[in-house]
C-alpha cells in the first residue's frame, strides 16, 4: 500500500517537472536549435528521474571518439531517461511509434530527430532503419536502440531483433552495449506503481563489427547478446 500511495505523489511531481522540462526543450529548440541542448540533457533527465524515485549510479561514459550504435536492454518506461545519462556529443534514438503521439514528448523526440518504428508494418520498420542509417552517416549522431524491441515482462534479457545489427553492418558503426540494472524493480511493464530504486548504468566495451558480414549476422547478434549477459551477470537458466 505504501508504494502505491507514494507512487501517486511521484507521478504527480514527475509529471509537473516533465511538462516544465518539455516546454523548456521545445522552446529552446525553436529559438537556438536543439544541438545546443545536448550538454544539459543528462542533468535535466537526472532531475526527472529523481522526481520519479530513481537514483542513478553511472559506470563509464560513452566514448566520444566516433559514432556508435548504442544498444540498451529494455526494462522500464524510464529507459530513455536512463540512456541519456552516459551520453556525450549528439545523439538520437529509435523508438516505438506510439511515443510520437504523446503530447510534449512526441514534439521533443522530433526535435532531436528520433526515429519512429512501426512494429506491425514491416515496410515502415525498414524505412525507420534506413532513416537512422542516414542520421549516422550524414549527421554523425549516436543512435540508441533497444534490440529486444519491447520491455521485458520477467526481468530477463529477451531475444534480440536484427534491425539494429543490419544498421551496424550497413553503416560500419561499432555497437556499444549499455546495460541498466534495477529498472525492472523500479517499474516493470506489468506493474503501475513505482518502487524507488538505485539504478546502475554501465557502458560496455565497443563491439567491432568489421569482422562480421551479412552472412554472419547471426554470429554478431549472438556475440552481442553474450556480452549483455556478462554485463548483466545473467545466466541462461
Amino acid at each position: 500500500m505504501i508504494f502505491r500511495l507514494f507512487s501517486i505523489i511521484l507521478y504527480l511531481l514527475g509529471g509537473i517537472y516533465f511538462i516544465i522540462f518539455g516546454v523548456y526543450v521545445i522552446v529552446l529548440s525553436l529559438i537556438i536549435g536543439h544541438k545546443y541542448l545536448y550538454a544539459t540533457l543528462p542533468l535535466l533527465t537526472r532531475i526527472q528521474l529523481l522526481f520519479l524515485g530513481a537514483w542513478v549510479r553511472l559506470k563509464n561514459k560513452i566514448p566520444n571518439d566516433r559514432t556508435y550504435i548504442i544498444m540498451m536492454n529494455h526494462t522500464s518506461f524510464a529507459d530513455v531517461f536512463f540512456s541519456v545519462q552516459p551520453l556525450k556529443g549528439k545523439y538520437t534514438a529509435i523508438l516505438a511509434s506510439f511515443n510520437f503521439k504523446i503530447p510534449i514528448w512526441g514534439t521533443m523526440l522530433r526535435s532531436f530527430k528520433a526515429v519512429p518504428v512501426y512494429r506491425k508494418d514491416k515496410t515502415k520498420a525498414l524505412q525507420g532503419i534506413k532513416d537512422a542509417e542516414r542520421i549516422i552517416n550524414e549527421l554523425g549522431y549516436h543512435v540508441v536502440i533497444f534490440p529486444e524491441g519491447t520491455r521485458t515482462i520477467n526481468g530477463k534479457l529477451q531475444k534480440f531483433k536484427k534491425g539494429g545489427f543490419h544498421m551496424a553492418l550497413n553503416t560500419g558503426a561499432p555497437i556499444l552495449p549499455l546495460v541498466v540494472k534495477g529498472g525492472f524493480k523500479f517499474k516493470p511493464k506489468t506493474r503501475w506503481y513505482i518502487k524507488p530504486s538505485i539504478i546502475d548504468i554501465e557502458v560496455g566495451k565497443p563491439i567491432d563489427i568489421s569482422k562480421y558480414s551479412i552472412n554472419t549476422i547471426d554470429e554478431l547478434v549472438n556475440d552481442t547478446y553474450t556480452e549483455f549477459k556478462k554485463l548483466l551477470k545473467e545466466d541462461d537458466n
